[in-house]
């Protein structure tokens, strides 16, 4: 059986842990080549090891997302060494715990916004302008249940996760007649690094565990698999759509 992502060459930002890194491991066994881009050096290098060691083609991109200059490096080393962009996943992101609107910090708020918002529009910006130049792709932004529902232990982060929900219809509607399909996942609680840190501790850990309907969190591979489906081929008809990857968290909410 072919791999789904065969001839691909694909970018994947905050690829240095959690679902990034098991995105980028995954594309790169499915038969794509790998930028693995995260501000985290160290991290990223261990992405690319695994993936070189599996018989994968990678390369890493050190690089900050809110920094439009580094993005644009990003895009073009994955032109120039692998010579074209199909894939970009848009996975980098900052969670920031904060208290309630009128004590959040001015800053917490500026960092946040950087990251997760403004990053995922300069790597739409650049990643798009190599897509159009080959004639299409595919772009998947990560965005968040805390996105579409009110709750959550960051302002912040819960706007700029709605944000890129929203940026993810815009840039749909705007290039999907050029051959470029805009999409968005919005998981819910993932046992990732990120996860657990903001967490803050094992009784806060347990708590989102044992609310959830499954009574678990997911595993990062359980979000690249939608990423993955949203990424490839299959989804060929698929386009300005928010797929919610949460075990069934918001549908049981009581309001």
């Amino acid at each position: 059986m072919p791999e789904r992502l065969e001839g691909k060459v694909a970018i994947v930002t905050g690829a240095a842990s959690g679902i990034g890194r098991t995105t980028a491991i995954r594309f790169a066994a499915e038969g794509a080549k790998v930028v693995a881009a995260d501000r985290n050096r160290p991290g990223a290098e261990q992405t690319v090891a695994t993936i070189s060691a599996a018989g994968g083609e990678a390369a890493l991109a050190q690089m900050d997302t809110s920094k439009a200059d580094q993005v644009e490096a990003m895009v073009e080393l994955a032109v120039t060494q692998f010579g074209k962009l199909d894939i970009l996943i848009n996975a980098a992101a900052i969670l920031i715990v904060t208290p309630p609107i009128a004590e959040h910090s001015e800053r917490d708020w500026d960092m946040m916004m950087a990251v997760n918002l403004k990053g995922v529009f300069l790597c739409c910006k650049y990643g798009i302008r190599a897509m159009l130049k080959g004639g299409g792709g595919s772009i998947v932004n990560i965005a968040s249940g805390s996105g579409i529902q009110g709750t959550g232990r960051s302002t912040a982060y819960g706007v700029t996760k709605a944000g890129v929900i929203h940026l993810t219809t815009m840039a749909s509607e705007q290039y999907t007649p050029q051959g470029i399909r805009v999409n968005t996942v919005s998981p819910g609680p993932v046992d990732t690094p990120q996860f657990r840190g903001s967490a803050q501790s094992t009784a806060v850990f347990e708590e989102n565990r044992t609310k959830h309907p499954m009574a678990r969190l997911a595993q990062p591979d359980e979000i690249t698999n939608a990423l993955l489906f949203l990424a490839s081929d299959e989804a060929s008809y698929v386009s300005g759509q928010n797929l919610i990857v949460d075990g069934g968290q918001i549908a049981g909410a009581v309001y």
